[in-house]
């Protein structure tokens, strides 16, 4: 039984500090025993987590943070795997495209895929959802008491899966109120510390586990997200 379960972690494939398998063993540590490691635009390090995860008696959802905007503020996407189609050709190469900013390319390679929102640029809110969809993954949206006053009632329109309620330094009532928010609305929420490095400066992040879903949010998850357990 799955007791503590952290979902937005960064590794050393994109901006965190640790590889996967250090990860793993400061989630060991921490008695969190079922994480995601979301990386920006890149799943790189899903496999290293997978493997050490399972040195380790800890369990290992596949997952990705994707970059898109609205209104020109930039808006992040987790997106957790139901399937192994993330490792899927199209989809790697769209995440390289994402990451490096290549616009123009991704567009010629979307179209085929998702209706296209935008001629031009980055992902749009909803252009991300549809294709994190595409690729087999429940799309949650990352962060929401980060997203300026000015967009977040019209993002939460959005068609998303479910929000990630409990965030890295959030106080008790804006969480209160993201839970609720994504049980009436959505299918379920999610946790995430939004790991970087243990000595990180950014107060937008915290340490493995410092918030969790437990047991039961836990169970929650998977019946309505269909996400992986590796």
């Amino acid at each position: 039984m799955l007791t503590k379960g952290d979902f937005h972690i960064h590794s050393n494939a994109s901006d965190g500090k640790y590889c996967p398998t250090e990860i793993i063993v400061l989630s060991k540590i921490n008695q969190i025993d079922v994480i995601s490691i979301a990386d920006h635009n890149t799943t790189d390090g899903i496999k290293e987590a997978i493997e050490a995860g399972r040195n380790c008696g800890v369990s290992v959802v596949p997952a990705v943070e994707l970059s898109t905007k609205y209104n020109n503020e930039s808006v992040h996407l987790l997106g957790y795997f139901k399937n192994n189609f993330y490792e899927n050709d199209t989809f790697q190469e769209i995440l390289k495209l994402t990451k490096s900013h290549s616009y123009k390319e991704l567009r010629k390679i979307l179209k085929n895929y998702i209706n296209l929102e935008l001629k031009e640029g980055k992902l749009s809110v909803l252009e991300g959802i549809n294709l994190l969809r595409c690729f087999g993954a429940s799309v949650v949206l990352a962060h929401p008491m980060r997203i300026s006053n000015k967009n977040i009632k019209q993002i939460l329109n959005l068609p998303f899966d479910g929000i990630e309620a409990k965030y890295s330094n959030t106080d008790f009532n804006t969480s209160l109120y993201f839970i609720n928010l994504a049980l009436s609305k959505f299918s379920f929420y999610t946790a995430g510390s939004d790991f970087h490095s243990i000595n990180s400066k950014n107060s937008k992040h915290s340490f493995i586990g410092t918030v969790y879903l437990n047991m039961h949010e836990i169970e929650h998850f998977f019946k309505n997200s269909g996400a992986l357990l590796l």
